[in-house]
């Protein structure tokens, strides 16, 4: 008697190989419990272990930018991903208020906003409710701020700022420094060059001077710090913020906090101005430009070995034996590359100043110093240690050759004491670069533009 059993279900006791085991257990166990045949079923058979080791989920990079929008997501949006549901997820940009005019640079400040809010905002707010209407308020005052900052920064003289303001600040304060050291050292008297260092340059927010065994200035010293900032955050806001943001005391408290403390108190005063942050930024600075420049000059300096190999080859030579022969070739080449060289500096030195009609003339001065009452009457400038800050009245355009950087620079390699010969050199081609013939380092001329 043929066998009433299905071929599905006969076939269905035997896996094929095409077929995965896990898949075919539940149907034969199913087909058996419904004819009554006893069926043999094979059991799983498990992957080997190093099957395992390489189906094991490798960790993501915590410094990626799927781990960093994962994180920005996590802490800025989740009100949108509980509004979302199953959706396909939207866009940072889209969710988010823009923070600048580049999205890269917005990634890392949104990061850093999330790092700030989850660890010193939603500690304490999540334990009194759920809602993130109070976060998402935070980031657009945030927004709003970063925005308004970013177009004042394009109205600034970036060339007045980084080569006259900022060295003209270093100098002052090398001066101060190098003049306390000197009156310590000269003193027969015992003194502390940190107080004579402020009292030439006094900062109500670094007073009193912090003593060792002093407690009470310490504290004194740290309470005025943190009013300082506290103040500076506060005129800032005043700035950026419109008046309806302003209202708020709640919103611009916290905001003013997450400036003061946690971003300028504690990235920057307690970390980026540590030596040793100080000279790993140096050293990461330094790799990064010794990998560019080994990038860019591995070719040529391939090719050159190679060139001068064979230069060198064929003028020594199997067979030759006479050394004049190949000192002469070497002094061949040499004169060769120097009279490229020479050739090249001459011809860029006349299409720079071919070209320089034709460049764009200098932006004028926003907010620059005047000369003040010591001032010579040709216009000299002269600077006491501390500039006087009533002189930002009329702005003056000072050229590139007069700016602070070039006696900064002199002062910080000791120029007049080393070298006086040099000092008094550079000076005096400096006055004539700019009063002589011409005008050349003047205001708007050659150098300028």
């Amino acid at each position: 008697m043929a066998s009433t059993t299905p071929r599905f279900i006969q076939n269905s006791a035997v896996p094929t190989p095409a077929t995965p085991v896990n898949a075919t257990i539940e149907p034969t166990l199913l087909t058996a419990s419904r004819s009554g045949t006893p069926v043999r079923t094979a059991s799983p058979r498990l992957p080997p272990s190093s099957n395992l080791r390489n189906a094991r989920p490798v960790p993501a990079d915590a410094l990626s930018n799927k781990a960093t929008i994962a994180l920005i997501r996590r802490v800025l949006c989740a009100q949108n991903a509980a509004d979302r549901g199953g959706s396909a997820p939207a866009p940072i940009e889209k969710l988010l208020p823009p923070l600048t005019s580049r999205n890269d640079v917005d990634l890392q400040l949104y990061a850093l906003i999330s790092i700030v809010i989850r660890d010193y905002v939603q500690t304490w707010y999540t334990k009194i409710t759920p809602d993130e209407t109070f976060v998402a308020e935070i980031v657009q005052i945030i927004a709003h701020c970063t925005r308004s900052l970013e177009q004042r920064l394009r109205e600034v003289d970036l060339e007045s700022l980084l080569l006259d303001e900022l060295p003209e600040l270093l100098d002052a304060h090398v001066r101060a420094y190098r003049t306390a050291r000197t009156s310590v050292a000269r003193s027969p008297v015992e003194t502390n060059h940190h107080e004579i260092y402020h009292s030439l340059c006094p900062l109500p927010a670094l007073s009193p001077v912090p003593k060792r065994d002093d407690p009470r200035s310490i504290q004194s010293q740290a309470d005025n710090e943190v009013a300082y900032r506290q103040l500076l955050v506060q005129g800032l806001l005043a700035l950026l913020l419109p008046t309806e943001d302003l209202e708020n005391e709640c919103l611009t408290s916290l905001v003013g906090q997450i400036f003061s403390e946690l971003i300028i108190g504690n990235l920057f005063i307690n970390k980026l101005s540590e030596p040793w942050m100080l000279w790993e930024v140096l050293i990461i600075l330094t790799r990064l430009a010794d990998r560019g420049s080994s990038s860019d000059t591995s070719g040529s300096r391939k090719s050159g070995s190679t060139t001068a190999s064979e230069m060198d080859g064929a003028a020594r030579g199997p067979g030759s034996k006479q050394p004049w022969g190949s000192s002469i070739s070497r002094g061949f080449w040499s004169l060769i590359q120097w009279g490229f060289l020479a050739v090249s500096l001459i011809r860029a030195f006349i299409t720079t100043i071919a070209l320089s009609r034709s460049l764009p003339p200098r932006p004028p001065p926003i907010a620059t110093r005047t000369l003040g009452s010591k001032d010579h009457v040709d216009g000299e400038k002269h600077y006491d240690l501390l500039p006087d800050h009533h002189s930002f009245e009329t702005p003056v355009k000072v050229p590139i050759a007069q700016f602070s950087l070039w006696p900064c620079l002199a002062n910080l390699l000791e120029m007049d004491v080393r070298m006086p010969w040099l000092g008094a050199t550079l000076s005096l081609l400096q006055w004539g670069a700019m009063r002589g013939p011409g005008k050349v380092a003047g205001y708007d001329g050659i150098v300028d533009r």
